[in-house]
Order: C-alpha cells, then structure tokens, then sequence
C-alpha cells in the first residue's frame, strides 16, 4: 500500500509544478456519520492452535530426513528458522502466523496461513505462504518417535 502513495501523489505535484491547480480533495465525513471501523481478527486460542504444533512432512515417509517443526513461538524449516509473534484466528478454520524470518543471513517478516487437516494417510496442515504469492502445499504429521525404556 506505501507503493501506491508517490503514485497518488505524483499527479497533483506534477500539475503543481507545471501551473495547474490539482482536484480538490473530497470534503471530510461528517462528524454525524459513524466512522467505519476496520475489522481485527481475533488471537487464536492455544487450544485451537493445538493441531498445528509438532513435526511435519511432505510425506511420512520422509520423517527420517529434513522436517518442518511449529509450535508456538517457531517455525523450523530444513534451511531457516522463523520466530512467530502471533497466530490469529482468521474465523473460517484457518490461522495466519506472524513471522520474523532468518534465512542465509536474511531477515524477512512473512505471513503463512494454516489450515489443519485430516488426510488418508493421517493429520495435515494446508500451508498459504501469503507473502509468496499464495503458494501453497500440504505437509503430513510425523508419528511420534517411540519412547525409550
């Protein structure tokens, strides 16, 4: 959205610069009319957050090689690591994750929205990656190493 302001703006400079009087801005909304409030989304609980938390995969067969690991305060990937400010309840089944991330020195924010599913083959998540252009997969939960005795 910041992109858009020089391009909102360059019109009006450049009429002002060559002579021109730029349009008059609309008038303010009256002090009567109610101010429209945005909506927020709510903080996801930690007990609807459950589901997402553990050790995941493209397949279960590939829980012995590189996995992905979330719980509440991280995101591990095989090659970066994001630390998660916040998970929101987006009303619809899905949760956005608020993400600071480190990858090969690089620090990024990222969003990634998640959607926990049941597959054949057992628990998922459907993963958005918002900021990637929506791109999306699906990873499978790891079953549990087994207890030592």
């Amino acid at each position: 959205m910041n992109r858009l302001l020089p391009i909102a703006v360059l019109p009006a400079l450049l009429l002002a610069a060559c002579g021109g009087e730029p349009a008059p801005t609309p008038p303010a909304a009256s002090a009567a009319a109610p101010a429209a409030t945005p909506a927020v989304a709510a903080p996801a609980s930690d007990e609807l957050l459950a589901p997402l938390f553990g050790t995941w995969a493209l397949d279960p067969s590939q829980c012995g090689g590189p996995v992905l690991k979330i719980s509440k305060a991280r995101f591990e990937g095989a090659e970066n690591g994001c630390d998660i400010s916040g998970f929101t309840d987006n009303g619809d089944g899905t949760f956005t994750a608020a993400m600071s991330c480190t990858a090969e020195g690089q620090t990024a924010g990222e969003s990634i929205k998640m959607r926990p599913i049941f597959a054949p083959t057992g628990e998922g998540i459907d993963l958005t990656y918002v900021d990637r252009d929506n791109l999306e997969t699906t990873v499978l939960r790891c079953p549990e190493p087994a207890a030592a005795n």
